[in-house]
């Protein structure tokens, strides 16, 4: 008998295709439990469970396949380099692994967020190159235009998702919730919505303080990268003016160290920086 109490036991591998996904153990407290009819009828269940966990794993693959694909457009594209985007993924777990306790949050949220944050600014493959590659500051009609990324971005993600028949997946909403949402501040003052407190998810408001951080951080034609805690003191006079979520910021400053090991590591050379 185990330490659990239990006298019998039928174990059932999971598979799909060849590959396996897991199993599923049967317990009982009696001996003898699981007789060969009992094992039939458990065999014919766990057949239904497989199935519908295969169906499942198809569904996440093809959203990864998808999310790869809209990745690589970014990077094509060449509006931001590729650094940006691991440095983003990187700093959005780092957040996320910090408060996911405090603000309940699985550890399969905590990996979307780093999936998803390099799509963040997506909707960019649609703002003019004259514009977008500008070197040097833009004019406030020039920065309209831009604003029109999050949109734009918002337009790609539902035309893609249609067109894979992936609208359904729960795991899609925290990643239109970061497009849409990555620009707008706790005060309301944001864009494109201004939406304000509890209206904006907790992705977003990770993926905000991700990307302010790694703009202040990093090297552009007109700036030169702030020093860590400088822009670390920058995010914390922002959440002091309730535009960023201070629970976020200081999760990021509480690892201070290990960002600014990303910062360097994944620095952006001269030649990867257009704009």
């Amino acid at each position: 008998m185990c330490s659990k109490g239990y006298k019998s036991s039928f174990t059932v591998t999971l598979n799909n295709g060849s590959q396996l996904i897991g199993f599923l153990f049967f317990d009982s407290s009696q001996q003898g439990t699981f007789t060969p009819e009992v094992q039939r009828d458990l065999l014919i269940y766990s057949n239904l469970i497989q199935m519908a966990v295969a169906s499942e794993l198809m569904v996440i693959d093809s959203l990864l396949a998808t999310t790869a694909a809209a990745r690589d457009f970014a990077d094509l594209r060449d509006f931001e380099t590729g650094k940006h985007l691991d440095r983003m993924a990187q700093f959005s777990r780092l957040i996320a692994r910090e408060i996911a306790e405090q603000l309940d949050l699985s550890d399969e949220f905590v990996e979307q967020l780093y999936l998803f944050a390099p799509l963040h600014d997506i909707g960019k493959i649609g703002i003019p190159d004259q514009i977008l590659l500008k070197p040097g500051r833009l004019t406030p009609e020039e920065r309209t235009v831009v604003q029109e990324h999050v949109a734009k971005g918002v337009s790609i993600i539902e035309k893609v998702l249609t067109e894979y028949s992936l609208n359904a997946v729960s795991d899609t909403q925290v990643l239109m919730n970061i497009i849409s949402c990555h620009h707008e501040y706790l005060d309301g003052s944001g864009y494109p919505n201004g939406k304000s407190g509890d209206e904006i998810p907790v992705e977003a408001r990770v993926i905000t303080v991700a990307d302010i951080f790694d703009a202040l951080t990093s090297i552009r034609p007109y700036k030169k990268p702030w020093d860590v805690d400088d822009a670390i003191d920058e995010l914390r006079r922002m959440a002091s003016e309730s535009k960023l979520d201070s629970r976020v910021v200081e999760a990021l400053a509480k690892h201070r160290d290990e960002a600014a090991r990303l910062v360097v590591e994944l620095a952006d050379l001269p030649e990867d920086i257009s704009a």
